[in-house]
């Protein structure tokens, strides 16, 4: 991948994890008593989304520390880490390419 879609890569992994940041922020808000759009919502759902939110976060979160030491696998695993929903099955794609590159 040249430089130029490395770079347009990293500008949409900053705004999807800004992104699910303020989400992040918006959920937690409300167990400390902030009034957010959230706060009408029952807390066993909040709890959940919470911890939705939590696992979207961390998988970015490893990919990047992960990538940070291989030269071999190619960046766009970690936009796709990012990509909510999605993420599993990017993580899941990265580990095996990780995988395919040391083997």
């Amino acid at each position: 991948m040249n430089e130029s879609n490395a770079n347009v890569l990293r500008i949409w992994f900053v705004w999807e994890v800004g992104l699910l940041l303020v989400l992040f922020g918006v959920v937690a808000a409300t167990f400390v008593g902030i009034e957010t759009p959230a706060s009408p919502y029952d807390r066993a759902l909040r709890l959940g989304a919470l911890a939705f939110l939590t696992v979207e976060l961390l998988i970015p979160l490893w990919v990047y520390l992960d990538l940070r030491g291989r030269e071999d696998v190619g960046e766009i695993w970690l936009h796709v880490s990012a990509m909510p929903v999605v993420n599993l099955f990017g993580l899941l794609g990265y580990v095996e390419a990780r995988n395919r590159k040391r083997d």
